[in-house]
């Protein structure tokens, strides 16, 4: 028990210097004038033996409340407790690239990549693909970065084992508005990044069964549920996707 090693070296630190003290009293009785130096003398090689040696237990008590201050920073939400190792994704798979395989998606695009749809869908091509077209009726598998508008990552296929996301184009249930209508025209192996007005994207929910790509875990969802309820109507508010079509059949 921490607290009880931590009560234990106070005790030996206590002990020691109160011995200490006891077997030189005579070093701390009231002097003769005659021997007022060399009772000082006494005083301070006494102090000293004192520090030198309690020092041991003091150590011990410090390095004691040090573990116990890490054991208990430990149970604070972020910390890691101990014996665990904290498991992050890399900055790759936050950045999304290795969820969308080798693309350049981390690269600024011009402002002439991107197009913009009557719905107020917008997307641009990252990289082309040379496969099948995505059109009305074809089901699709792709992989998927969902970021915020200001850019902070929210979630990737990645995040789950790069499980893809599975639908077909124009089914209301499969997914979102506005990802069904900024995938269309891509071609397998292609990259896009599709920046969709909240209006188009979850009006459903962030629940399982709704459409998707659907976050996981409650955080991520609770991020999407916000900009839902608080974001909806903010000019110029966006919500980022970052795709990457693995099949079309």
């Amino acid at each position: 028990n921490i607290n009880t090693m931590v009560l234990f070296n106070q005790m030996v630190a206590a002990v020691a210097a109160l011995s200490l003290l006891a077997s030189n009293a005579t070093a701390f009785q009231f002097p003769s004038p005659t021997s007022t130096a060399a009772t000082t003398s006494d005083r301070r090689d006494v102090i000293k033996d004192i520090v030198s040696k309690g020092a041991i237990g003091f150590g011990a008590i410090v390095a004691s409340n040090s573990y116990n201050v890490e054991a208990a920073n430990a149970l604070v939400e972020g910390n890691v407790p101990p014996g665990k190792v904290k498991k992050t994704l890399s900055e790759e798979y936050r950045q999304g690239t290795a969820a969308l395989g080798d693309s350049v998606e981390a690269e600024v695009l011009p402002r002439e990549a991107y197009k913009k749809l009557e719905s107020g869908v917008i997307y641009a091509d990252i990289s082309k693909g040379d496969g099948d077209e995505v059109k009305e009726g074809k089901k699709v598998n792709m992989q998927w970065v969902l970021r915020r508008s200001n850019g902070y990552f929210v979630d990737s296929s990645a995040v789950s084992d790069s499980v893809p996301f599975i639908f077909t184009v124009g089914d209301p249930n499969g997914a979102i508005q506005g990802l069904d209508e900024g995938i269309r025209g891509m071609k397998a192996g292609g990259t896009r990044r599709i920046l969709i007005p909240p209006r188009l994207a979850w009006m459903q929910g962030v629940d399982d069964g709704k459409p998707g790509p659907l976050p996981a875990g409650f955080g991520p969802r609770q991020q999407m549920r916000r900009v839902m309820k608080d974001r909806i109507d903010v000019p110029g508010e966006y919500i980022f996707l970052e795709v990457k079509v693995s099949k079309v059949r």
